[in-house]
């Protein structure tokens, strides 16, 4: 259960960063500044443009471990992990980004980036953060524990302390 939810959060993430980047997309085509829309200046191409670039190599790793675990693979655990770092990654770029491209308006009540960027900090902390999957990563492909203070090794692979109740 841990696994599909952890998905089931990557690929909300995922989501929810093409939704600001949208949303940012189409403030930078609306604003403008020295005559023309803030889209078209490089600076700010560049800054959307890494975080489509993000968002996009996030989907690919999702899909994977939506497969391995609807077959039941046993790089299951890691598939999810991945996907959660790399989901992660790229929400927290294009909740920046976004930020960066609106300014101070993205924070008010008049533009609706404060509620994305609120459901991204909510969801990069459930199912395990970005540094818990980055070390269940690693302990995969290093096939060990590593001495990584935290981490309780089950008969399925890892947990984190305090989700016992949710097997």
């Amino acid at each position: 259960m841990f696994d599909r939810m952890a998905l089931a959060v990557a690929a909300q993430l995922v989501g929810v960063a093409g939704a600001m980047i949208d949303l940012a997309a189409e403030y930078a085509r609306q604003r403008h500044q020295f005559g023309k829309p803030i889209g078209a200046f490089q600076a700010v191409k560049h800054l959307m443009a890494d975080a489509l670039a993000a968002a996009e190599f996030a989907k690919a790793p999702v899909w994977q471990a939506a497969w391995s675990l609807d077959n039941d693979l046993p790089t299951a655990p890691a598939d999810v992990s991945a996907a959660r770092v790399l989901a992660n990654t790229a929400a927290h770029r294009a909740a920046r980004s976004a930020l960066q491209v609106h300014g101070a308006i993205g924070y008010t009540w008049e533009c609706d980036l404060h509620l994305w960027m609120k459901k991204v900090w909510a969801l990069q902390a459930a199912w395990g953060d970005t540094s818990w999957h980055r070390r269940r990563v690693s302990r995969y492909l290093l096939g060990t524990g590593g001495g990584v203070p935290g981490l309780v090794l089950a008969d399925d692979g890892m947990t984190m302390p305090g989700l016992e109740q949710v097997r």
